[in-house]
């Protein structure tokens, strides 16, 4: 059990380390919603799984139940931040707009 435990928080630590990268290096909002979204969903999940393991009993149906929001909420707010940030004309980045002169930040120069 001990064994299981270590490894599924070694695993949850792991995808919550690439989404602060991904966080941190991707150029623009829909790029990094995308790592964020998917690496620390993952991450949770097995964080969870891990909180599951160590408590049994009722304990382990309040992780599902968190487990299961995690699950259904984390997705749908990056599709929001993603749609808003579409909605406000915010354009992806492209390798052309960042190799364009006068742009210096990542989002391509945008207006």
């Amino acid at each position: 059990m001990a064994t299981a435990l270590v490894g599924l928080l070694a695993l949850g630590v792991g995808f919550t380390v690439v989404a602060v990268v991904g966080l941190f290096r991707l150029p623009d909002v829909y790029s990094r919603a995308h790592a964020t979204s998917k690496s620390e969903t993952l991450g949770a999940l097995l964080a969870l799984a891990a909180a599951a393991v160590a408590f049994d009993g009722p304990t382990t149906a309040k992780v599902a139940v968190l487990a299961l929001f995690l699950l259904v909420t984390s997705p749908t707010a990056a599709h929001a931040i993603v749609r808003s940030a579409h909605d406000q004309g915010v354009p992806p980045w492209t390798r052309d707009r960042a190799d364009a002169p006068g742009t210096d930040d990542p989002g391509g120069g945008r207006p």
